[in-house]
C-alpha cells in the first residue's frame, strides 16, 4: 500500500472538466507542476484532496467508476460533476479512523463559491480558501498572496480553528462538527453569512467592504460586537 493524496484539479481554461489523479507529495506541487507546461494557459487549482493509507487502489478504484466519463483514455480528465466526483472519492475512501495516525485531512475549495455571495468585497490577494477537515478539527484555511518586486511570490497560509463558532454554550452546540462530513460543513459555512466569514478571517474581506457590509446590515454588525464583548 502507498500512502498519499488523491485530488481533484480543475482549470477555468478546460471547462467542465475535471482530473483526478493521486500524489505521495503535494496536491498543490502537482497542480504546480502541470500548470508549468507551457501549453497550459491558466493554472490549475485543487479543488480537493484527501489522504489515502493505499492512494493507488482509490485512485484506480475512482478511475474504474468513472472510466465512461474519460475524455482521453490515456488522460486522467472527467468530463463528470465536481461535487459528484468529491462524493464518489468519499465513497471509495477508507474510514478515517484507520489512519487517523497519519494526520489525515480532506480539504474542499470553496472561494469560487465565496465570491458568488460577496464577489466585490473579497480581498484580491486571497488566492484559495478551503474548508479544511482532519479527524478531530475543522479549519477555515485562507491563502494570501504578496508579490515582491515583481517576479516573487509568498504565499501565507493560515487555517483557523472553527471550533470557537458556537449556536449554543454547550460543546454539542458547536457550529462545525469533525464527525460530520466535510460536505456538510462546507454548506454550513456558506450559508453563515458575512459575519461569521468575516469573523472567521481578517484577510477575506476588504477594509471597505466590511465597512459597507456592516453599515448596510447593522443586525450583522451588532452580533460580530457582541461575539467579541464589545458595545
Amino acid at each position: 500500500m502507498s500512502n498519499g493524496y488523491v485530488y481533484i484539479l480543475i482549470n477555468e481554461s478546460f471547462k467542465g472538466l475535471i482530473k483526478i489523479g493521486k500524489t505521495s507529495l503535494s496536491s498543490s506541487e502537482r497542480a504546480k507542476q502541470l500548470s508549468s507546461n507551457t501549453g497550459i494557459p491558466t493554472p490549475f487549482k485543487v479543488a480537493y484532496e484527501v489522504f489515502s493509507t493505499d492512494c493507488d487502489r482509490l485512485e484506480k478504484a475512482v478511475h474504474n467508476e468513472l472510466n465512461d466519463f474519460r475524455v482521453n483514455a490515456n488522460r486522467e480528465f472527467f468530463s463528470f460533476p465536481l461535487h459528484k466526483a468529491i462524493e464518489l472519492i468519499q465513497k471509495f475512501s477508507e474510514s478515517r479512523v484507520e489512519y487517523d495516525e497519519f494526520d489525515s485531512f480532506e480539504a474542499i475549495e470553496i472561494l469560487p463559491k465565496i465570491k458568488e455571495l460577496f464577489k466585490e468585497y473579497i480581498n484580491p490577494s486571497i488566492s484559495s480558501v478551503r474548508i479544511y477537515q482532519t479527524s478531530d478539527r475543522v479549519y477555515l484555511e485562507v491563502t494570501q498572496d504578496h508579490y515582491i518586486a515583481g517576479y516573487l511570490k509568498d504565499q501565507l497560509i493560515r487555517r483557523t480553528d472553527l471550533g470557537f463558532i458556537t449556536d449554543g454554550l454547550y460543546e454539542d452546540d458547536k457550529s462545525f462538527k469533525p464527525e460530520r462530513s466535510i460536505n456538510d460543513n462546507v454548506e454550513v459555512f456558506l450559508s453563515s453569512g458575512f459575519t461569521t466569514m468575516a469573523v472567521s478571517s481578517d484577510d477575506l474581506f476588504t477594509a471597505e467592504g466590511i465597512y459597507k457590509m456592516y453599515n448596510n446590515e447593522p443586525k450583522e454588525r451588532n452580533n460580530i460586537f457582541k461575539e467579541f464583548g464589545e458595545g
